[in-house]
């Protein structure tokens, strides 16, 4: 974390020092922190009294402590974006909270990781005030309203303390993505009451942090007053913006924000540099990153933000130094992690690790596919079932789809032995790997079609039948197509008006959707109907997809030769919408009772 630096004293005498911050976990030879001015300011910026300039835990301006020059008072007051811990209790910012001797401050507390805590006692030097905090530990009860929490079962009984003065202005900061201590500490409700005499403030057994407890404010003129029963603190609204516009990694602005696809989360430039060395996942989500974009409005945004709080700009030294971590100069994919991966994120990193390629990448860089006719899947089912007796190789082998589940006319895939490393595609339907034979079957009809004429997706039906739950044959000639009995729902343009009067009357004359399909395609052969794609008749090998929509326009032909006098008179009657087949107001069931839709447009055409 680095060792912490105090600013050097001024050419004045020294004045004398009133308290003392000792570290924990420091080194012996680690001298002490004097307290000699007013206010002392701690942080990660520079120019603190006491600077963590290498620690991204600790905000710029993480609190300052200050001592009152008349009562002697010394208090605490927070300026951090993720709180201070005093005492397993957490000031969050805009909050004051009185120190005495004896007080441990953690400027950062993670529970988990010890390591990166950093924490100082606080030594009173002052004779006078030793004893003032003796006076205020034994009336420390009187100053403060005990609360319950009532957010959760299980937490009634744990006391909250509120701010005694109706004046005093309490700030509640939302919870947000954070490396530090914003996770422990959630935020609670609470109500007012009377704590009982001598109840002395709880902590959990195990010595951490209560996450119920608040440890609010005092007044920041020294002196406490008791307030009426039933007043509350005024609320000051936390600055949203700035939560908004903080990255996660750093705790700090962010500076050249980039975004991740496809979550969209948003982190410094510099801080995911370091990141998307160790890891492919969203830091936030860990969502799979596919691709890494500069984000131009948000960007914008902040020097917006920076303009109006030129404060809260990054020193220039911080600035250098993310120019040269940054190693996202422009929008670029995510580039693969070669490393052994950490506990939390093996498992998922291992699951999708096939998916974290480039697609556009040679052949060498994918992964080694194996299907049901490659050489290495057989010895590996001969493997398996070598102590299954005889014939269970056999039946394995034919077990996961030489015979289709879903058509038993599809013969079943030929006697074939994939070459070494040889070309694979995906079945679009199963996502089920099978050897890439299409430029084969130019030379050889008898292999079987692997692709969809029309959009030329890959399917893996007719090979070797598709194995998916619920697939009606994903792949076969027009006229062969299994369409289902739901093909009908909204067959002409989405409007279900009108296709339930096709229904209605397919099913007075005990007529299905094949029959549609065959007396259509009888039409098309003669050249009475006609397709968008001329190409296509009913050989022509189509996917599921590409055969309802030549379907649909052939169910439309059809019902459009329907006489007048096979149709109820409520249907002849309507009158034609101006719009006709190209309205895109059918889909309402009042429009589309009111007005006949098969027709073509009669006005308002270009």
């Amino acid at each position: 974390m680095g060792q912490p630096s105090q600013k050097p004293p001024s050419q004045k005498p020294p004045l004398q020092p009133w308290g003392r911050l000792l570290r924990f976990g420091g080194e012996e030879s680690e001298p002490p922190v004097l307290l000699r001015r007013r206010e002392l300011t701690i942080g990660r910026r520079r120019g603190c009294d006491l600077s963590f300039p290498g620690n991204k835990l600790i905000s710029g301006d993480h609190c300052k402590i200050i001592v009152d020059e008349k009562s002697g008072q010394v208090s605490l007051e927070d300026t951090s974006t993720n709180g201070t811990v005093i005492n397993k209790l957490k000031v969050v910012k805009k909050q004051t909270c009185p120190l005495q001797t004896g007080d441990v401050i953690y400027f950062v507390f993670r529970k988990n990781e010890p390591e990166h805590n950093v924490a100082y006692l606080y030594e009173s030097l002052s004779e006078e005030h030793g004893l003032a905090q003796d006076s205020f530990e034994a009336n420390k009860e009187n100053m403060f309203h005990v609360t319950k929490d009532t957010s959760g079962a299980g937490q009634g009984d744990e006391p909250q303390f509120l701010p005694p003065l109706p004046t005093t202005q309490v700030c509640f900061e939302e919870p947000q993505p954070s490396t530090s201590t914003s996770d422990l500490f959630p935020r609670v409700a609470t109500s007012s009451m009377e704590p009982p005499a001598g109840r002395a403030p709880p902590s959990s057994p195990d010595g951490e942090p209560n996450p119920n407890l608040h440890l609010l404010v005092t007044d920041q003129g020294g002196d406490t007053l008791s307030a009426p029963e039933g007043v509350r603190a005024v609320v000051e609204k936390p600055d949203r913006m700035e939560e908004q516009l903080t990255c996660c990694i750093c705790q700090d602005l962010l500076y050249d924000c980039v975004s991740l696809q496809p979550c969209m989360h948003t982190f410094c430039a510099a801080c995911y540099s370091g990141w998307m060395e160790r890891s492919s996942l969203c830091p936030t989500c860990r969502c799979l990153v596919e691709r890494i974009c500069k984000n131009h409005i948000l960007n914008n945004l902040v020097e917006a933000y920076l303009l109006q709080h030129p404060d809260k700009r990054r020193s220039e030294e911080d600035v250098q130094s993310m120019a040269a971590r940054n190693k996202i100069t422009q929008d670029m994919l995510q580039p693969k992690v070669r490393r052994s991966f950490s506990d939390e994120e093996d498992s998922l990193e291992d699951l999708l690790d096939l998916s974290d390629e480039d697609s556009e990448s040679s052949d060498v860089s994918q992964p080694y596919i194996v299907c049901r006719q490659c050489p290495e899947y057989r010895r590996q089912v001969g493997q398996l079932f070598h102590y299954s007796g005889p014939g269970s190789e056999q039946r394995a082998m034919q077990a996961p789809g030489d015979t289709p589940s879903t058509s038993a006319s599809v013969t079943p895939a030929q006697d074939y032995v994939c070459t070494l490393q040889g070309s694979h595609v995906i079945c679009t339907c199963c996502f089920q790997p099978m050897p890439d034979r299409r430029a084969e079957r130019e030379q050889d009809s008898r292999i079987a079609p692997q692709q969809c004429t029309v959009c030329l997706q890959p399917f893996c039906h007719l090979y070797w039948g598709c194995t998916r739950t619920g697939c009606l044959g994903c792949l076969a000639p027009f006229c062969e197509l299994n369409l289902g009995d739901r093909c009908l729902d909204g067959v002409l343009n989405n409007n279900n008006y009108e296709s339930d009067i096709l229904k209605n009357y397919l099913a007075t004359r005990g007529l299905t959707w094949k029959n549609v399909l065959a007396d259509s395609l009888a039409a098309l052969q003669r050249g009475v109907f006609l397709l968008t794609d001329y190409t296509v008749t009913g050989s022509t090998v189509l996917c599921y997809c590409c055969g309802l929509r030549s379907f649909r326009e052939l169910t439309y032909q059809y019902r459009q030769n329907i006489p007048a006098s096979e149709l109820p008179v409520a249907v002849t009657s309507r009158p034609d919408c101006y719009w006709g087949r190209n309205c895109r107001t059918q889909v309402k069931a009042h429009h589309a009772m009111k007005f006949n839709h098969i027709c073509e447009q009669t006005r308002f055409k270009n």
